[in-house]
Formats: structure tokens, sequence, C-alpha cells
């Protein structure tokens, strides 16, 4: 998923609620926000506050609560679509921001718990970040254009 750069914490907002967030770029924005229960993300159809002038041009928020030892669960609202039930950039800018707060050494694997599913994700020695999990079919459809 290639190399995360760490940037200038920041804050996010939902509703009167501002927490502190992580920057994670992992070639999109990250905010990442640790929480004590994903439903004080609220109901994301609307997408969290940032702080504009690190975040310029918007970015995805990550609500993240610990479930065990290099064990994490996420939710997202992913800039300009709102909540989805997986995003692998998010993932990573998660398993990213909670090896930092760990202290984790490099090749630690993490298990990232999504909407969709559950990832393994690790931050390699030479700075790279590789994530493996399923893909699966979702939805399928036509359309006449």
């Amino acid at each position: 998923m290639g190399k995360p750069l760490l940037g200038v914490d920041s804050t996010v907002t939902v509703g009167e609620r501002a927490m502190a967030a992580a920057n994670v770029d992992m070639g999109n924005p990250h905010a990442v926000t640790f929480v004590d229960d994903l439903a004080e993300a609220g109901s994301l159809l609307e997408a969290p506050g940032h702080d504009v002038d690190v975040y310029p041009h918007g970015v995805n928020v990550e609500f993240v609560v610990r479930r065990g030892e290099h064990h994490v669960a996420m939710r997202v609202h992913e800039r300009g679509s709102g909540e989805t039930r997986s995003c692998g950039t998010g993932a990573c800018a998660v398993m990213v921001a909670t090896a930092v707060l760990d202290g984790a050494p490099r090749g630690t694997e993490y298990r990232v718990d999504v909407p969709g599913g559950t990832l393994s994700i690790t931050w390699t020695d030479d700075d790279r970040i590789l994530m493996t999990g399923p893909a699966v079919l979702v939805a399928r459809g036509e359309t006449d254009l």
C-alpha cells in the first residue's frame, strides 16, 4: 500500500465534541481518532468536521477502538462518499497510527476489523505497508447507457 507519511496532528469534530486525530497520509489524507465506542462516530452520513488548515481538500476520517493487543476495529467516513464498509488506505493509516502509539517494532502484524471484514496489516522494515484480506463481491448490477 506504499509508504506512510506522518503529519502534524489535528482534531476532528462530531457534533460539539472535538477529538484529537493523528495525521497519516497513505497517498490520500487520513485523520485517525481513537474512541471508546465506535458509536461515537455518529451516523457518518455527513462528514465529521476537520481542520481545513491541515486538510484543505478534505480528509478521510477513521474512528478506532482497541479490541486487544495488535487488534483494532474502525469505522470510516471517506471524503466525498460518506461511510463505507471498508477502506484499504484507511485501515493502513489506522495500523500506522496505532503502531506509533504502541511503540510497536516494524514487522508487527495488526488485525483491523472493518464493517466489511478483517484485514491483516504490517509495517515493514523498508517502510512499506502490506495489507492482506478477503476480496468479496458485495453487489452486482446492470445499466443501459
